[in-house]
C-alpha cells in the first residue's frame, strides 16, 4: 500500500462478495455440514473461521486430510458445489446492512465499483442473480463495472492476483483502489495488490487480525466515512 495516497484520492472500490455484500457463509457452512454428513463426518461450527476466505477446494483439501477421506478431490468439490448451488437457489440472500448505502456513496463520488470474490463463477453468478433479483438497479454485470471469481486467476487469495485483475479491469492503478474485506486472507491478498483496505467482520471473523488493513470497522455503515477522505 502507498503511504502518500490518502482515502480522498480513491477512484474505485473493490468488494469481496461472500461475507461482505451477502451473508453467505452460514449457507456455505451448511453445505459443508450437509456433505460431510454424507460421508459421516459431523462437522462443528467452530472450523468455520478456518474456512472463510479461502476456495472451496482448500478447504475441501483439508477436510480430506483431516478426516481421512477417500473420496477424489474433485468429486467432493463437484457434490458439495452441487449441494451449495441448490441452497442458493431456496435460500434468502439479502445484502449486509450497509451495503447498498455504501455503494450510493461510492457511485455519487463517481467511483467505479467492482466484486472480487475467490469463489467459482457459477456460484458468483449465482449468489449476485439472487440478490439483485427483482431490483430496478440490476442485473449485477451492469450494475459493477467489473465481476472477477476465482476462475478467473491462477493464484487465489491470499495471493494479490485477483484483486491486480480487479484494479486492471477497472483500469485504475492498484495504489488508488480500496478494498472491502471480511477475511484475513482477503484483507492480505488486496495489501499485497497495493490496495488500500479496509476490514469489515462478520460474525465468523470478529476479532481475528487483519494483517495489511488499514482499519477494522464494526459495519458497512461505519465504513462509508473512508469514501469522504
Amino acid at each position: 500500500m502507498t503511504d502518500s495516497v490518502s482515502f480522498d484520492q480513491i477512484r474505485a472500490v473493490l468488494y469481496d462478495m461472500d461475507g461482505l455484500i451477502v451473508d453467505t457463509e452460514p449457507i456455505h457452512f451448511q453445505a459443508f455440514r450437509t456433505y460431510m454428513r454424507e460421508l459421516d463426518v459431523d462437522l462443528p461450527e467452530s472450523v468455520m473461521p478456518d474456512f472463510i476466505g479461502y476456495t472451496e477446494f482448500d478447504n475441501l483439501r483439508d477436510l480430506k486430510r483431516r478426516y481421512e477421506v477417500d473420496t477424489p478431490l474433485e468429486d467432493m468439490v463437484a457434490d458439495r458445489r452441487a449441494i451449495y448451488l441448490k441452497l442458493i437457489r431456496t435460500s434468502s440472500i439479502e445484502a449486509f446492512p450497509g451495503f447498498w448505502e455504501f455503494s450510493a456513496d461510492a457511485r455519487q463520488r463517481g467511483l467505479k465499483e467492482a466484486v472480487v470474490s475467490s469463489a467459482a463463477a457459477d456460484q458468483v453468478e449465482a449468489v449476485l442473480g439472487r440478490l439483485f433479483e427483482g431490483r430496478p438497479d440490476g442485473p449485477a454485470d451492469s450494475y459493477f463495472d467489473a465481476i472477477v471469481t476465482g476462475d478467473d486467476i491462477e493464484r487465489n487469495k491470499p495471493a494479490p492476483d485477483i484483486y491486480l485483475e480487479g484494479a486492471r479491469r477497472l483500469d485504475v492503478p492498484p495504489a488508488l483502489c480500496l478494498a472491502l474485506e471480511d477475511s484475513p486472507p482477503g484483507a492480505e491478498s488486496a495489501a499485497s495488490a497495493g490496495m488500500m483496505v479496509v476490514a469489515v467482520p462478520n460474525e465468523y471473523t470478529r476479532g481475528l487480525a487483519f494483517p495489511g488493513a488499514m482499519a477494522v470497522v464494526e459495519s458497512l455503515h461505519s465504513a462509508r466515512r473512508y469514501l469522504s477522505g
